[in-house]
């Protein structure tokens, strides 16, 4: 019996199919959309409010597989996607679970066969995956274990969280995790961006609006607190949302009701509330940017993610567990670290915290081209004399800064066959920046 509305997304450019799965499974009580264009279907899914996703694995435009990469290993939804695949591509399934696919069926298949293997899927959200979930958070130190007891502890509860911390600590990550082991983990996870939002149309993305509420509005559309209803809602960045509607927040919170553009009678709501932010909210109360009895509200629960320098303990096993996912990833060469690059890694500030590991681990696995990672295959973003760690190649000595920059340039550009764009984009910075530093360093595209 179906007690909760799940939601259910199938991808498949065979009408029939894509009918009769949506006859059968809206018949059990899930709430069924359907589409049948790859690229519109990878729309939907990365609005990340699927519990499951059948997913054909050969469509015109995109095939599954590349939408599949898509949603789970570029972008981690959520969704269970169960690939819809022929006799005649197995091994495509096969190679779909090894990126991320929760299951699959070979046509043709019955209603039954159908029901079964969506079931399974949705029955995944228990204890088990939970803690599952709660294992991503790498690390066992004293601190470490605290804060996956406060997560456990917060998770029971529906109490509004605040998670307070510096950029790339894992704010959202943390967000995701308390979700994951509480009562809510069957309903969707909505993370929003509050720095990306367009101020002029953040109370539409919010809340929602109807048709012709204002210029453009040529339909209704549901806001974030709808999509989440009956879940939770993550909050990023909600130092970044202005007052205007932080007094419309502070209603919705404490009233659970959605005050949609255009609406004159607000829409009730069931959410779980999760916060972030990486500024001081009191020094943002002080100069009047945030308001006093907001933050009171959305701190209810407060949870700070302290930085990774301030539990060192725990870099090698982040490090670690990174290098394990890259070297599979870009098939590396890489095996280890030497005692050298260990002594670095340790040592090295990360003033972008676990985000800031993980982008040079990946960089690593990309560039090095020998199994052990010595201490000159290491680069660390905006180095200076406080912050960097030492750089040195034992079979030449000391190597400066703008010495390994330059070769570190060189390695991407040859990796992506000097492409200005994916180069750049690798590197993390903008194409200018790139052509700049190509040309005060003399390197020269090939073939040109």
């Amino acid at each position: 019996m179906v007690t909760t509305k799940k939601k259910i997304l199938i991808i498949d450019d065979e009408e029939s199919i894509r009918d009769g799965c949506v006859q059968v499974l809206s018949r059990k009580g899930y709430q069924v959309e359907s589409t049948g264009g790859a690229l519109q279907g990878l729309e939907m899914a990365l609005r990340n409010v699927y519990d499951t996703i059948l997913l054909d694995i050969r469509m015109p435009g995109m095939d599954g597989l590349e939408i599949l990469k898509k949603i789970k290993v570029e972008k981690n939804i959520s969704a269970k996607v169960i690939i819809i695949t022929g006799y005649g591509s197995i091994p495509l399934a096969v190679e779909a679970m090894r990126n991320g696919a929760f299951n699959f069926l070979t046509k043709p298949y019955s209603a039954s066969d159908l029901r079964e293997a969506v079931e399974d899927a949705l029955t995944q959200c228990d204890t088990g995956v939970a803690e599952k979930g709660l294992s991503v958070l790498i690390g066992n130190s004293d601190y470490m274990k605290e804060l996956k007891e406060s997560i456990r502890r917060i998770a029971q509860t529906d109490s509004t969280v605040l998670i307070t911390g510096e950029s790339g600590t894992g704010k959202e990550l943390v967000a995701h995790t308390i979700h994951n082991l509480s009562k809510r983990c069957d309903q969707s996870f909505i993370p929003v961006d509050c720095s990306s939002l367009v101020e002029n149309l953040m109370e539409s993305e919010l809340f929602g609006h109807v048709k012709g509420a204002f210029s453009g509005a040529t339909e209704s559309r549901e806001g974030r607190f709808q999509i989440a209803d009956k879940g939770t809602l993550f909050l990023d960045e909600i130092s970044n949302i202005n007052l205007n509607i932080q007094a419309k927040l502070l209603r919705v919170i404490q009233e659970q009701e959605v005050p949609r553009v255009g609406r004159s009678l607000p829409e009730k709501v069931d959410v779980r509330l999760i916060a972030a932010t990486n500024r001081d909210i009191r020094a943002e109360i002080d100069t009047g940017r945030f308001r006093e009895d907001l933050f009171y509200r959305i701190s209810v629960v407060p949870l700070n993610i302290k930085p990774l320098r301030e539990h060192k303990s725990d870099i090698l096993l982040i490090a670690q567990h990174y290098l394990d996912i890259y070297i599979e990833k870009y098939e590396s060469k890489v095996r280890r670290f030497s005692e050298e690059a260990i002594k670095s890694l340790i040592s090295y500030r990360w003033p972008g915290n676990v985000r800031e590991l993980k982008n040079t681990i990946e960089r690593l696995c990309v560039l090095c081209d020998h199994e052990i990672v010595d201490m000159s295959d290491i680069f660390y973003y905006g180095q200076n004399d406080q912050a960097k760690a030492p750089v040195v190649d034992s079979s030449t000595g000391r190597v400066t800064l703008i010495d390994v920059e330059k070769e570190h340039i060189e390695k991407a550009l040859h990796h992506f066959h000097f492409q200005i764009n994916k180069t750049a984009k690798f590197l993390g910075i903008d194409r200018k920046t790139l052509r700049i530093k190509m040309r005060n360093f003399g390197i020269k595209i090939e073939n040109q």
